[in-house]
């Protein structure tokens, strides 16, 4: 038997399982690779969805913006609830709080403590944005209501978070200011203007408030004792004549 003649005979058997493997197998693999064109396809196909809503949702934001700026806060803080309610979470907190500022600038505090507070109870959404909405909300909710509702309102903020910490016990301090009860505004206030983690403003503002209130502030004091220690050391250190 010649070499020639088994060679073929082998090509013939490997042909044969190939038929036989691709009798058995090949639907399975026609249908994943169809899987993978459909993917693909779909992945591009969402990508392009994406990027044609994200370009949509831009329009709508300004859009809105420009009827803001046009004098028009009713008709702009309904363009931005419109948006809000068919967006994803990003532009969706940014036009909730936009609507919320147009109505205030509207006259519509109702309406504009209520949008700040749909935005600091929202889940999806930024922490600075959500804390930036809970200060807005505690702010014209003084008007209303009583120092120890208004921490309860910045409790998380107090507790949590250094940065946001001082702005909050400010609006509870001007809330017990508002509510006459001098001896807690002042001490918060004092407390404030002492804080070094405070921002200056704050502090500054703090600082004035305590004056007015009589709160003594730490500080202060220890400013005006410096001067009189500083000659008492200068004088106990001159030299015997």
């Amino acid at each position: 038997m010649s070499e020639q003649f088994i060679r073929e005979i082998e090509e013939d058997l490997r042909r044969d399982k190939a038929l036989k493997l691709w009798k058995r197998f090949g639907p399975w693999i026609i249908g994943a690779a169809v899987l993978v064109v459909v993917g693909v396809a779909a992945d591009v196909a969402w990508r392009a969805w994406e990027e044609n809503r994200r370009n949509e949702q831009a329009s709508a934001y300004a859009a809105a913006e420009a009827l803001a700026a046009s004098g028009k806060p009713d008709q702009a803080a309904s363009a931005f609830e419109a948006l809000a309610a068919d967006a994803e979470s990003g532009y969706a907190g940014l036009a909730l709080m936009r609507a919320a500022e147009a109505r205030l600038t509207a006259g519509d505090r109702d309406g504009a403590q209520a949008g700040f507070e749909a935005v600091a109870a929202r889940g999806d959404l930024d922490p600075a944005l959500k804390a930036t909405a809970t200060l807005k909300a505690a702010s014209l909710a003084i008007r209303t209501e009583t120092p120890d509702q208004i921490r309860a309102r910045v409790s998380g903020l107090i507790d949590g978070e250094e940065n946001w910490r001082p702005l909050a016990e400010e609006l509870v301090a001007l809330a017990a200011f508002k509510a006459g009860d001098t001896q807690r505004a002042g001490e918060i206030f004092a407390r404030l203007a002492d804080d070094a983690d405070a921002p200056q403003d704050l502090r500054g503002r703090a600082a004035s408030y305590a004056r007015v209130l009589g709160a003594p502030i730490a500080s202060e004091a220890a400013a005006e004792a410096a001067p009189a220690d500083a000659a008492s050391t200068d004088a106990d250190q001159e030299p015997a004549k």
